[in-house]
């Protein structure tokens, strides 16, 4: 069972693997913190254009231990390679680190949910890791109801400032003023 929470980034994210899942994981991460080391024999050449600390080489369970550091707050797994995202997996686990392993939820600690973020707002949705496809769609829609909501807000705060009485301006929103 999964429960929500909202995790602070000040520390760093380590993530193994440098392909088109941790492409977007990492653009993601990118909106909440700076502080990304990405580690990979290859990278996909869209890390060139990002703000992150990349590594070139080969991970395997014997060095694995020596990228882990008292600043890792949690660590990605995305190799094209499940029993060695398996192992190191569990190198995380033994040294007390949340885990996401890109392609099985079941080893995985946390889970990316789809995310909207505005002044004072953060939604997260998730699927539990079902279907993340449904999780951004659903996020779409949000976003246009968040979106609609805010102008909502704002007109009624204008109003209010105003004098005039909310109940009027709230009816002719519904109208479509």
């Amino acid at each position: 069972m999964y429960f929500p929470i909202i995790l602070n980034t000040n520390k760093e994210v380590l993530i193994i693997g440098a392909g088109n899942v941790s492409l977007r994981k990492t653009k993601k991460l990118l909106e909440f913190t700076d502080k990304i080391r990405v580690v990979s024999t290859e990278f996909h050449k869209d890390f060139d254009n990002l703000n992150i600390k990349k590594i070139e080489m080969e991970v395997n369970e014997e060095n694995f231990s020596d990228l882990i550091t008292e600043e890792t707050s949690f660590v990605i797994l995305s190799l094209n390679n499940k029993e060695l995202n398996k192992k190191l997996a569990i190198i995380c686990k033994n040294n007390k680190l949340l885990v996401n392993v890109v392609d099985d939820k079941d080893l995985s600690d946390i889970i990316f949910p789809a995310v909207i973020e505005r002044d004072n707002l953060l939604v997260a949705i998730s699927t539990k890791g079902e279907c993340p496809f449904y999780s951004k769609k659903l996020k779409d829609e949000l976003t246009e109801f968040i979106d609609r909501k805010q102008k909502e807000a704002k007109i009624l705060i204008d109003a209010r400032k105003k004098g005039d009485i909310l109940e009027d301006t709230y009816e002719k929103i519904k109208r479509g003023f």
